[in-house]
């Protein structure tokens, strides 16, 4: 049996990718042992069987180009992570909501991110731009692929401080958030009444981008004292993906400057102890 790479990065180092252009995801499929076929299908988006070194990734023909290559992608993730005998059939869910949790379809979701949308050839194409969804959508039209993975890896690799949060009608279901926020803040549990994702699940229209007070989306005690820009979108099945950011970046500044203080009290305190 041929050894494969295991990650997405080394599948393109070893075939040479490094533009947009060339991410022919039939063709790295097949380099991976997988073929690619396409069928009108129900009740999923793709399919995998596999048995030994080879593989079958079926692909619902209804769905746009976009969501095709990242559903391809995302299968190749659970081929190149669960080779051998293996069988998944993954719904629309698996894609839009898988995120965050560590489960199997998260990490394929993150394979197919990182194979199909790298970050080495999608931070230079992301540097500048503004944090909205129609940045965002340009982005996926270059790069073939789905808006939800599209926005966060903008998230992941922009150059503001910003957040993406998807909500459902039971709350919220994931975030992700880029480095300058990670670890300092959390979304609540449901955006605020005065939040466009509101407006959109009952099902109101609202302006966007929009400048929102900061305690409708942050779960933080002096969150009403600050700004950030929302834009939202409603996607299917009563779901709302929102960009967050933080044009002024005053409060991520006090955070920073109140866990100083804090770690600086503790110390002080282990001091006296001592």
């Amino acid at each position: 049996m041929t050894v494969l790479p295991q990650t997405a990065t080394q599948i393109l180092a070893d075939l040479g990718i490094r533009e947009p252009v060339d991410l022919d995801i039939e063709a790295i499929a097949e380099h991976c042992g997988a073929t690619i076929r396409y069928k009108p299908l129900h009740g999923c988006e793709a399919r995998i069987l596999g048995y030994k070194d080879r593989a079958i990734i079926t692909v619902n023909s209804l769905s746009t180009r976009e969501r095709q290559r990242f559903s391809a992608g995302h299968e190749l993730g659970h081929w190149m992570r669960d080779r051998g005998q293996i069988a998944f059939q993954c719904e629309d869910k698996s894609f839009t909501r898988e995120w965050s949790a560590n489960n199997p379809e998260t990490r394929a979701n993150r394979f197919a991110s990182d194979l199909l949308l790298p970050a080495s050839m999608f931070r230079p194409q992301a540097r500048g731009l503004p944090v909205t969804f129609s940045t965002v959508s340009n982005l996926a039209s270059k790069f073939q692929m789905s808006l939800t993975a599209t926005a966060i890896r903008f998230v992941e690799h922009g150059w503001m401080p910003s957040m993406l949060v998807c909500n459902t009608d039971e709350g919220k279901a994931w975030f992700v958030a880029n480095s300058e926020l990670k670890g300092k803040f959390w979304p609540v549990e449901r955006p605020g009444k005065n939040t466009v994702a509101y407006a959109l699940q009952l099902g109101a229209s609202r302006e966007s981008p929009q400048d929102v007070r900061c305690n409708e989306w942050i779960n933080h005690p002096r969150a009403d004292r600050y700004w950030i820009k929302e834009d939202s979108i409603m996607l299917r099945e009563r779901t709302v993906l929102s960009l967050l950011w933080w044009e002024d970046e005053q409060q991520i500044l006090d955070q920073e400057e109140y866990e100083e203080r804090r770690f600086s009290e503790r110390s002080d305190r282990r001091k006296d102890w001592e």
